[in-house]
């Protein structure tokens, strides 16, 4: 028999390491990008809040409130697809995606390194057991106290971005001036800095034991096919009670005695660490005993995961269709653009004799809008000017003077406005014009 033969009858373990190897950098990546998104999303333009404007912008375009399609399509398109988020994977966005559980995370394993302030039950690097090692080095404190005071500084800015243009906020980091920024701002976003600091020096995961009113939220569609966290009790025996999975649980759950209603977030931190034990361990042999899984394990039936979603999502998945199908709606029945014309200020005696052509731009590119009067003779009215130009979404008044000394009557005429895209509307006014100097329009 040759070598070969010999070397092929003998059995191979493979090392099975799911949770360390994939499941860990899995979520770190889902973290990561996370918080990438949070900033891009508003800076690009896709949704941000403009408070001077009274409307949101979406896609480049202002929403105003009164776009009730697209306001009220886009929220409950959004709410429902939480919704039916929630009834699938649980409390997933918590332990994968939560910008607090990151921070806190991320704190605490730089504390540390730094400080050795954890204790550290089990080391699966192969050092000896360390119990509450401190490290008492001014330089780490410093550099501790460095890295969470740039993290404070880095994290307030995020929600800025919601509300100021990226311009803007590079002028205020930059200390330059610019006239979208509030006058306060700056001692705002100190108030902010001083507040996350606290958070992730003191709170941390504090937040999400305690004060976390989301992800009470989330729990309440959470069942029994939701996704969480499965012991494995047929392979009970290669469990050695080490509580590693325990430790490393920041809600400090048992995941080997599961509930319907505990506080899991299926972060999936238990997973990693039983498997690291197990590809460690030279006595113990295969996967670890726990992994992430749908159904309805407790009672020993699996109804398939799918099945029973959507049938317990039935609301939701008809409310995420008419949300889609509102906004689709208001989208294509989006105007970029809008204007009207009102009564101005200026008066011949007690005879009105200004108008004023309100034009509101949607769109944050630039666009040249041409207006003209008809009804009347150009000898009748003056027109400020006949051309705006918008740089980008917002408003402008133009006023309209009709002249003193029109013949008594009704003078009925219409503001034609039209833009370079295409657009155009048409704003129809009636004048009154009367010896004794009165008006309507």
């Amino acid at each position: 028999m040759s070598a070969n033969e010999i070397l092929s009858k003998i059995s191979v373990i493979e090392e099975h390491v799911p949770g360390a190897k994939t499941l860990g950098p899995m979520r770190r990546y889902a973290q990561i990008t996370t918080l990438v998104l949070l900033v891009l999303i508003p800076a690009s333009g896709l949704f941000r809040i403009d408070v001077p404007a009274g409307g949101v912008l979406m896609w480049d375009r202002l929403v105003w409130f009164s776009d009730i399609f697209i306001i009220m399509g886009f929220w409950i398109f959004i709410a429902s697809l939480l919704v039916m988020m929630y009834s699938l994977v649980g409390s997933v966005f918590c332990g994968w995606m939560c910008p607090q559980n990151t921070v806190s995370e991320w704190a605490n394993t730089l504390t540390d390194r730094l400080l050795g302030r954890r204790a550290k039950m089990m080391d699966m690097t192969g050092s000896r057991m360390q119990v509450a090692v401190r490290r008492k080095s001014l330089l780490n404190y410093v550099i501790l106290g460095s890295l969470l005071f740039g993290a404070s500084l880095v994290y307030a800015l995020i929600p800025m971005f919601y509300f100021y243009s990226p311009q803007a906020i590079w002028s205020f980091v930059s200390f330059q001036y610019d006239p979208e920024l509030a006058g306060a701002l700056h001692w705002i976003y100190m108030v902010c800095v001083f507040v996350m600091l606290i958070n992730i020096v003191a709170i941390r995961h504090l937040m999400c034991k305690y004060m976390c009113i989301y992800r009470v939220w989330q729990h309440s569609f959470k069942t029994r096919d939701t996704l969480h966290v499965s012991y494995d009790a047929t392979r009970a025996d290669h469990c050695t009670n080490c509580r590693y999975c325990v430790d490393s649980c920041f809600l400090d759950i048992d995941p080997r005695q599961p509930e319907v209603f505990d506080s899991c977030v299926n972060c999936g931190a238990c997973v990693v660490a039983c498997d690291a034990l197990h590809s460690k361990s030279k006595k113990l042999e295969g996967p670890g005993l726990l992994r992430l899984s749908f159904g309805d394990e407790w009672k020993g039936k699996y109804r398939g995961a799918l099945g029973s979603f959507f049938n317990r999502a039935r609301t939701a998945t008809l409310a995420t269709v008419i949300g889609a199908a509102m906004l689709v709606f208001g989208l294509v029945t989006y105007e970029p653009a809008s204007f009207s014309v009102y009564r101005g200020e200026s008066q011949q005696g007690s005879q009105l004799i200004d108008y004023r052509i309100n034009l509101a731009y949607k769109v944050n590119h630039p666009e040249q809008m041409h207006i003209r009067v008809e009804g009347l003779d150009s000898s009748q009215y003056t027109l400020e000017k006949d051309v705006v130009q918008f740089e980008h979404a917002g408003r402008q008044d133009v006023v309209l003077h009709i002249r003193d000394g029109l013949p008594e009557g009704l003078y009925r005429f219409r503001v034609v406005v039209t833009a370079d895209n295409g657009w155009s509307r048409v704003f129809s006014v009636v004048h009154f014009a009367t010896p004794q100097h009165q008006s309507t329009s």
